[in-house]
C-alpha cells in the first residue's frame, strides 16, 4: 500500500501536467507514493496522457467536462480510487521545493499532526507597483513572492478568526472517507480546501501543523473560464462563511 496518494484534478492544464510528468511523478514513485491524475472525459484530449503514463502516474477519467470545473467532484472520484494510507490534494501548478523523503519522514514522526506547507508564487506580483511591472524591469517579475494566504488580511483570518489554511495538507484516507471527502457544493476555485481541512481537524482531533520545510513553488497561469472566475470564487466564499 502506498504511503501517499497525490490526487491531481485537472482540466486544460497540459503544460502543468507535462511538468509534473517530468519532475514530480518519478520522485513520488521512488518514495512509495502514487500519483493519481483525475480528468474529465470531455477534456481528456487536452491531457498529456502518454507522458503521464510513461512516467508512472495513474490516470482516472470521469464523466463530465461541460460547465464549470467541478474540482471537488474530481477529488472525490480520486479519493474513491486512491490506494494510499494518506491522500494529498495536489494542484497541477505546484512543485515541491524539498525532497519528498522529507514529507514521508515527517508523516512517520508526527502521527498526531495534520501536516501541511507553504507556497511561494512565481510570475508578476499583483501587489507590485506599476513601475515594477514595466517590461524594462522584468527581472523583478521573476522573483517569487508571498502567496495571498500569507498577506496581512488573510493571516488575520487564520490567526484570530479561526480559519484554517495550509498548502497540500496530508490527510488520512480512512478519516477523510468517513467525512465523505470534499463538499461538492463547492464548484470551481475557492474555499473547498479550507472547508475540508476544518471539518477534518474538528472530527479527528488532530492538530494542524504548517511547516516551512514543506515549501511549494506555484507557477503563474492565466485565469481559466469556468474555474477561477470571480463569480465562482465569490459564490464559494459566500457558501463557506454561511456554513462555518
Amino acid at each position: 500500500m502506498p504511503l501517499i496518494s497525490f490526487l491531481i484534478p485537472a482540466r486544460q492544464r497540459r503544460d502543468d501536467l507535462l511538468r509534473l510528468a517530468l519532475h514530480f511523478v518519478g520522485q513520488a514513485l521512488a518514495v512509495d507514493c502514487e500519483v493519481l491524475v483525475v480528468v474529465e472525459r470531455q477534456g481528456v484530449g487536452d491531457a498529456p496522457v502518454d507522458e503521464l503514463q510513461r512516467a508512472g502516474a495513474r490516470l482516472l477519467i470521469v464523466e463530465g467536462g461541460a460547465g464549470p470545473f467541478h474540482k471537488t467532484r474530481l477529488l472525490n472520484a480520486g479519493l474513491a480510487a486512491a490506494r494510499g494510507c494518506h491522500v494529498v490534494a495536489f494542484d497541477s501548478d505546484l512543485l515541491p521545493l524539498f525532497p519528498l523523503e522529507t514529507l514521508c519522514r515527517l508523516i512517520s514522526n508526527s502521527p498526531s499532526l495534520v501536516l501541511g506547507g507553504y507556497r511561494i508564487m512565481s510570475g508578476p506580483d499583483p501587489c507590485a507597483e506599476e513601475d515594477e511591472r514595466h517590461p524594462e524591469t522584468s527581472s523583478k517579475l521573476a522573483r517569487p513572492y508571498s502567496a495571498p494566504e500569507d498577506c496581512a488580511g488573510a493571516l488575520y483570518k487564520q490567526l484570530l478568526a479561526g480559519e484554517r489554511f495550509m498548502v497540500c495538507p496530508v490527510l488520512r484516507r480512512d478519516l477523510l472517507l468517513h467525512l465523505a471527502g470534499w463538499n461538492e457544493a463547492y464548484c470551481g476555485w475557492g474555499c473547498e480546501d479550507q472547508d475540508v481541512l476544518e471539518r477534518y481537524v474538528a472530527a479527528s482531533g488532530l492538530l494542524p501543523a504548517r511547516l516551512p520545510d514543506l515549501l511549494y513553488l506555484h507557477f503563474d497561469h492565466p485565469q481559466q473560464s469556468g474555474w477561477n472566475e470571480m463569480e465562482l470564487v465569490q459564490h464559494n466564499r459566500a457558501y463557506y462563511y454561511r456554513s462555518r
